[in-house]
């Protein structure tokens, strides 16, 4: 990917530790650079307005705002794709409600280094990353919603 832009990441999660592992985790792709981290909702929301990053990796329990506002914030006022990055997503009740928020996908966190399938689950979380990034969100003009244009190549991506 030589002279390619990179994938401009912003991350929020409160926790300092998880905040290393995922900047190790983006660090270690060459799609990807982080843009930032922000440790709060608020400061996400401040981050995301100066930053313009290309797609955000956001952790739902936040201190303050949580994911499921800021996620509804960012759409209403600064679309930008974001990728729900929680501990647990096998309970149902996060992921519909990150969906529903604005959030256009939900991974599992990469957890330790030493957990057996961490390079599995930080490859998802990257390629996530980067597919994301890649989908255009557009505000509709006096709704707060917001529309979610795919090109063709993103569609051909999943299906592949």
């Amino acid at each position: 990917m030589s002279g390619a832009r990179k994938i401009r990441v912003l991350v929020v999660e409160d926790s300092p530790v998880v905040q290393q592992l995922l900047a190790h985790v983006i660090g270690e792709d060459p799609r990807l650079e982080l843009a930032g981290i922000a440790a709060s909702g608020e400061q996400a929301l401040r981050m995301v307005d100066s930053l313009r990053p290309d797609v955000v990796s956001l952790d739902i329990r936040l201190p303050g705002i949580d994911g499921f506002a800021v996620t509804q914030r960012l759409m209403r006022d600064h679309p930008v794709p974001i990728v729900v990055v929680a501990s647990d997503v096998r309970d149902l009740d996060i992921p519909m409600r990150a969906l529903q928020a604005g959030a256009l996908a939900v991974v599992e966190k990469p957890g330790s280094m030493a957990r057996a399938d961490y390079q599995t689950v930080a490859r998802h979380l990257c390629t996530q990353l980067t597919i994301m990034s890649q989908v255009k969100v557009i505000r509709q003009r006096g709704r707060p919603r917001c529309r979610i244009t795919f090109t063709w190549r993103m569609m051909v991506s999943w299906v592949q």
